[in-house]
């Protein structure tokens, strides 16, 4: 309960130094982010579940929103080696696309960079 409380203070205060004029509903939102890498790990088959048992486990202890949008590195790894980079980086797009608003803005893919 103080975990969750301290991370909706900090998601917040982290938002009114970047200047987002909404209050986020972090836990929420950090949520459903969670939930959606998850759901993209759960698509790995056996012979990757010793790679993804590590960084699901690192998903579901992920303090704060912060700590998720570093895991992403890895679930593009593992989503890259059994689908291939291209279906990855797709499935990765739509992931961080949950994060506009929570995360800097510079820190945020932007068009040019995720042009291929």
């Amino acid at each position: 309960m103080i975990k969750k409380a301290l991370s909706r203070f900090t998601s917040t205060f982290a938002a009114l130094l970047t200047d987002q004029s909404t209050i986020i509903d972090a836990d929420g939102r950090t949520e459903n982010i969670r939930n959606a890498m998850l759901r993209a790990l759960s698509t790995l088959e056996d012979h990757h579940q010793n790679d993804a048992l590590k960084v699901w486990s690192d998903i579901v202890r992920a303090d704060d929103i912060q700590a998720l949008w570093y895991l992403r590195s890895d679930v593009l790894r593992l989503l890259a080696d059994f689908s291939g980079e291209s279906v990855a980086r797709k499935k990765l797009d739509e992931i961080s696309e949950m994060f506009r608003g929570m995360v800097p803005d510079n820190q945020m893919p932007t068009a040019r960079r995720t042009i291929r």
